[in-house]
């Protein structure tokens, strides 16, 4: 079958990779650049956290967090053949831990009851660690007594797979970037069996499928922080429980990390802002002194698409499948979105 995918972010990569996988004909159409993209693919943390994103979710949407979690290692195989240099991608699948400061430990047993009432039939997603439990699997948070092990978090990096899938896509489809797609996509529906709109916030202004009647599409902003800590040694995720929002602090190669939240009662993309980086980076230094004297690489901001219940939505018109509203869980619902829609293509 002969494929168009709309849009080369996290979903539309991960969706082109399903579908070469399955022998299919695919052409990626990116507004922008495809070799040196500068949206959310790239400044994200790349954080697959299906306890907690999928937290408030009902039982469905759980299982499909946790099914999207474990179809990562097949992926990263796969894109392993395709990849001309056969490289290895950052990725650990070893859990991430919830702290909280001594005056907000209130915060941190509140999360915890959200896990015992979400998971009630599963308590073997999350454990609470106390005093050295804590040090052994990360013995730089030692400024922390009580710590929440939650078991089936990963870690990818995001940057080596876009390196990766850029290779491996520019091999084994066919790019075209700079293309500016001013309808909803019906112009393509001659020249190709199906088409796949996976566009994300490219798609909040535009005229597209993914605008439904009863359930908006609008822009979020997320702010991020990369640093560079040798004196820092942390294995896995650690979220920062606090009363107004919670901190991130993901590890990739080479002590660099990754600090910041998503802000998602503000709907419009700019810069960084003064407030969010001294918020961020205040919660960074508290958590261990070897942050103080980390260089500050990058701060970036950008724009991810959200639907008003939350949740992503996939949409069919013909041979045009929409898919749009992951928000932050790129990375994590990519390849069980990617799975659905490759199923489509028959």
């Amino acid at each position: 079958m002969k494929v168009a995918i709309i849009g080369a972010g996290v979903l539309g990569r991960i969706t082109a990779l399903e579908l070469i996988g399955r022998n299919h004909e695919v052409t990626l159409l990116e507004a922008k650049s495809f070799d040196q993209p500068h949206g959310a693919a790239v400044i994200s943390a790349g954080m697959i956290a299906p306890a907690i994103d999928a937290l408030d979710k009902d039982d469905q949407a759980r299982r499909m967090a946790f099914h999207s979690e474990r179809r990562w290692p097949h992926l990263l195989d796969l894109l392993q053949q395709l990849d001309p240099k056969h490289s290895d991608v950052f990725f650990r699948q070893s859990g991430a831990l919830a702290i909280a400061f001594p005056d907000e430990m209130p915060c941190l047993f509140e999360f915890r009851h959200q896990l015992e009432r979400a998971y009630s039939n599963n308590k073997e997603e999350y454990e609470t660690l106390y005093n050295d439990e804590v040090t052994e699997l990360e013995p730089d948070l030692i400024r922390f007594e009580t710590a929440l092990l939650l078991k089936h978090e990963s870690n990818i990096c995001n940057r080596q797979f876009v390196e990766a899938s850029t290779r491996a896509l520019r091999k084994h489809a066919n790019i075209v970037d700079y293309w500016p797609l001013k309808g909803r996509g019906d112009e393509l529906k001659k020249q190709y069996d199906w088409i796949l709109d996976c566009r994300g916030a490219g798609a909040v202004k535009s005229s597209s499928y993914a605008e439904l009647e009863n359930n908006h599409l609008r822009s979020v902003r997320s702010e991020a922080i990369r640093v560079k800590a040798p004196k820092v040694n942390f294995t896995r995720p650690i979220h920062i429980i606090q009363p107004r929002f919670h901190v991130y602090v993901v590890p990739k190669p080479d002590n660099i990390y990754v600090v910041g939240a998503t802000d998602s009662h503000n709907l419009k993309a700019r810069a960084v802002t003064v407030q969010s980086s001294l918020e961020s980076l205040s919660t960074l230094n508290s958590i261990h002194a070897g942050f103080a004297e980390a260089e500050i690489m990058e701060a970036f901001a950008a724009s991810r698409a959200i639907y008003e219940d939350n949740s992503p939505v996939i949409t069919q018109k013909e041979n045009i499948i929409t898919a749009n509203g992951l928000s932050r869980h790129g990375w994590l619902l990519g390849p069980a979105l990617a799975e659905q829609l490759a199923n489509f293509v028959v």
